[in-house]
């Protein structure tokens, strides 16, 4: 069976399917057992093979606490993480300041960890008085300052994330209504090891050229930067699909310089897709069916190229892909300029169940000596990295 077939078989639109059905039977089908068997082999350290052990079983059974249960050794968390996840923890309420699509995203990750979401506050009352997209309760400034007592205790997540404007909020809850420091987290900086993610596993070398695959806001590039440190780089190639982050990152990332920025998503070949263009770091590619039960509000037809096309004949040292389960297609699309210039790769493998395989098992196909590490940086089962050198 080829590589592209086994990605048909196990993955793409039916993965959440094919997770049920895992679910259900509590075994895993023949071929991917093989596949994953020969990942293992190359896991060269304790902690990705407990990484792996632990996505393994929860792909097999959906259960969770697996990832969860993962003792702290084996995650890679910031101090700031740390303290976020002993923090909100499962039962636990809270309240998240803003509705937006940040919001949004907040309220649904923390409902699937088991953590009740009592209100979203909003500062005009102007999404209130419950929030349509959620059915969760809406209140204003003023209603938490008059309700001191019923939420003062509950600790309150900011969700913007534009830091400077989610400082002023917090500001403003702890001088005009009273809520304790202690009590407040900027989620969207703490959420995960922002810093460290991609960077911390391997060492820059000389005259590095990085490939930033699913740019967002162009933060990722300023870490490589920084990673390269005063050994400086080469170059950098970004690619950002999302039509409102691009022009976000193309003014952000005017200062770095040695930067191209590319307003195309990345995949096997060049081609039209549809795409949930919300601006926030979840946009992706999704099916027509999809985009139709989306009734198309919000998605775009966008363009993604094949890295090889884009690339053809340039030196490149490190390929970075996190775009919402796209990967796979985006490394088939880069196959001639992996097999050539055999760069390291920092890629996401939580956006599909089966990722942390399929994804090891088709970059083992291009270079089989290159070894692999897994790090994990969340609390839940988000933000797993795969590392390959």
């Amino acid at each position: 069976m080829s590589i592209a077939e086994k990605r048909i078989e196990f993955g793409s639109d039916k993965a959440a399917d094919k997770l049920k059905a895992l679910e259900r039977s509590g075994n895993i089908n023949a071929d991917f057992q093989e596949m994953a068997h020969n990942v293992y082999a190359h896991l060269g350290d304790e902690i990705s093979k407990k990484v792996f052990e632990a996505r393994m079983k929860y792909a097999t059974t959906g259960d969770l606490g697996y990832i969860t249960g993962l003792e702290s050794k084996y995650r890679n968390l910031n101090s700031d993480m740390q303290f976020f996840a002993e923090k909100i923890r499962k039962g636990s309420h809270c309240l998240i300041y803003g509705a937006g699509v940040a919001g949004h995203y907040l309220a649904g990750r923390f409902k699937h960890f088991g953590v009740l979401i009592d209100a979203f506050i909003d500062p005009d009352g102007s999404k209130g008085p419950v929030d349509e997209q959620t059915g969760i309760k809406v209140i204003t400034e003023k209603e938490l300052g008059e309700n001191k007592a019923l939420y003062g205790g509950e600790t309150l997540i900011i969700s913007y994330p534009v830091k400077p404007v989610a400082d002023e909020v917090k500001k403003r809850l702890i001088n005009s209504i009273g809520i304790d420091d202690k009590n407040i987290l900027m989620a969207i900086f703490d959420l995960r090891n922002n810093q460290g993610q991609y960077f911390d596993y391997f060492e820059a070398g000389e005259n590095e050229v990085f490939v930033d695959c699913g740019c967002f806001d162009g933060a990722t590039c300023y870490n490589f930067a920084g990673w390269c440190g005063h050994k400086g780089f080469d170059h950098i190639y970004s690619f950002e699909a999302d039509p409102k982050n691009y022009e976000k990152s193309k003014e952000i990332l005017a200062p770095l310089g040695k930067c191209d920025l590319y307003p195309y998503g990345t995949a096997d070949v060049s081609k039209k897709v549809y795409f949930a263009a919300d601006a926030f770091e979840t946009s992706c590619i999704i099916s027509r069916e999809e985009a139709e039960k989306r009734n198309f509000e919000g998605v775009e037809e966008i363009e993604t190229v094949a890295l090889d096309d884009v690339l053809c004949g340039k030196k490149v040292t490190f390929i970075k892909m996190d775009i919402e389960g796209a990967e796979y297609e985006a490394l088939l699309g880069a196959r001639r300029l992996i097999m050539e210039n055999r760069p390291r790769m920092a890629i996401s493998v939580y956006h599909k169940f089966e990722d942390f395989v399929t994804l090891a098992d088709l970059v083992l196909s291009m270079h089989p000596d290159y070894r692999i590490a897994y790090r994990h940086y969340g609390f839940d089962e988000l933000e797993t990295v795969m590392y390959v050198e």
